[in-house]
C-alpha cells in the first residue's frame, strides 16, 4: 500500500500520520516543486516535480506513481485538486485512485459565488454571497444587510485578499480594486473548523470533528478547542447527505446569532487536521481501507472528547543538503 502525497510543503504531521498507519505493509512517497519543503524529508521517499502549472506536471505526477507503485495519491493544495481530478481516468488506468472528491464537487467548492449557489439551491443554511456591487449597495440602502461587510477573492484561499468594509467609500474602495471580488456578511461571531470523512465507496459519513477556531495565522488554524455540538453535527450530515463529496473534506461554518452557516468548503485535508486525529478520528485508517476496497463504518456519533485544545508551534530539524 504505497501512497503518494503531493505538494507536501509544510505538512510534516501528515506525513508522519500516514507512515504510521501503513507501517509495515507499504510507503510514502513525498513530492514537491521545492527542495526546501519540510514535509518533503519526512516521506520514505521523495521526489522534485515541476510547479502545478507546468506543462510537465502531470507527466511528473504519472511517471512518480509508476516509479514508486503507487496506489493512492493525496493531494494538499487546491490548484492541484482540479488538475487531479480531471485526469482521474489516467490514473485509474493505472491502478491509482485519487483520494479526491469527484470534479464537479470541487469546482463548486473553488468558486465562492458558485459554493453559495450550489448549496442555497440544495437547501444547505451557507453565508449569503453576492458579485454585484450596485445589488450590495440597494440592499443596504433597503436595511436588508449592514455592515460590517467582507469583501474577498471570488477564488482564493488563506484568507489572502481578505477585507473588512465598514461603510460605503470602504465598501467601493475595497471593490474595485481587483476583478472577481465578492461581498458578504460579517457572520462571525464564531467560527468553526470541521474535519469530514465521507467513505470513497459507499458515499457515507464515515467521520467528523468539530473545533472552535481560537487563533489563525495566514488562514489556518493555529489554535483550536475541540467541542461537542449538536446543530454543527446535524448541518454536516444534512450537507454530507445532499452533496456528492468523497473522502476527506474541511469545512468552514460560522456563528451568527445562534444560527450556522457554511461558508467554505475545502476538499482535502484541512491544515488543523492533526488536532482531529490526535484525539483519535484516524481519517488516515479510513482513506487506506477505502483504497483496499474496504468500507468503513458508518458515522455513530462523536469519536473524541471535547474542550481539548491544539496549539501549533515551530520545530526545527537540521539537515545537509545530499539528506533525504
Amino acid at each position: 500500500m504505497n501512497i503518494l502525497v503531493t505538494s507536501a510543503g509544510r505538512r510534516v504531521k501528515l506525513v508522519q500520520y500516514i507512515k504510521r498507519t501503513i507501517n509495515k505493509v507499504g510507503n510514502v512517497t513525498a513530492v514537491d516543486c521545492d527542495y526546501n519543503a519540510p514535509a518533503l524529508h519526512f516521506g520514505d521517499n521523495w521526489e522534485i516535480i515541476p510547479r502545478v502549472d507546468s506543462k510537465d506536471y502531470l507527466s511528473s505526477i504519472i511517471s512518480v506513481c509508476k516509479k514508486h507503485n503507487i496506489k493512492g495519491i493525496i493531494s494538499l493544495i487546491d490548484p492541484e485538486l482540479e488538475i487531479l481530478a480531471k485526469h482521474r481516468e489516467k490514473f485509474n488506468q493505472l491502478g491509482v485512485e485519487l483520494v479526491l472528491s469527484p470534479l464537479g464537487m470541487i469546482e463548486y467548492s473553488f468558486d465562492k459565488q458558485e459554493t453559495y449557489n450550489y448549496l442555497s439551491e440544495i437547501g444547505v443554511p451557507t453565508i449569503p454571497t453576492y458579485s454585484i456591487l450596485r445589488e450590495v449597495e440597494s440592499m443596504l440602502k433597503n436595511n436588508e444587510i449592514t455592515y460590517p461587510l467582507i469583501v474577498k477573492p471570488g477564488k482564493g484561499s488563506a484568507s489572502v485578499g481578505l477585507e473588512i468594509v465598514n461603510n460605503q467609500a470602504e465598501l467601493k474602495g475595497s471593490y474595485l480594486k481587483a476583478d472577481n471580488l465578492i461581498i458578504q456578511p460579517y457572520y462571525k461571531d464564531r467560527e468553526y473548523g470541521i474535519d469530514v470523512y465521507i467513505d470513497m465507496i459507499s458515499g457515507e459519513l464515515i467521520d467528523l470533528f468539530i473545533k472552535e477556531k481560537l487563533k489563525m495565522r495566514s488562514g489556518e488554524t493555529d489554535k483550536s478547542v475541540s467541542i461537542h455540538n449538536s446543530y454543527i453535527e446535524e448541518l454536516v450530515m444534512e450537507f454530507v447527505s445532499k452533496t456528492n463529496f468523497s473522502g476527506p473534506i474541511d469545512i468552514d461554518c460560522f456563528e451568527h446569532k445562534g444560527e450556522y452557516y457554511i461558508s467554505e468548503i475545502n476538499p482535502r485535508f484541512g491544515g488543523g487536521y492533526p488536532h482531529a486525529h490526535e484525539l483519535g478520528c484516524n481519517f488516515i485508517q479510513y482513506l487506506v481501507r477505502n483504497l483496499c476496497g474496504e468500507i468503513n463504518d458508518n458515522y455513530n456519533g462523536y469519536r473524541y472528547d471535547n474542550g481539548y485544545i491544539m496549539m501549533k508551534y515551530d520545530d526545527i530539524r537540521i539537515m545537509d543538503e545530499h539528506e533525504g
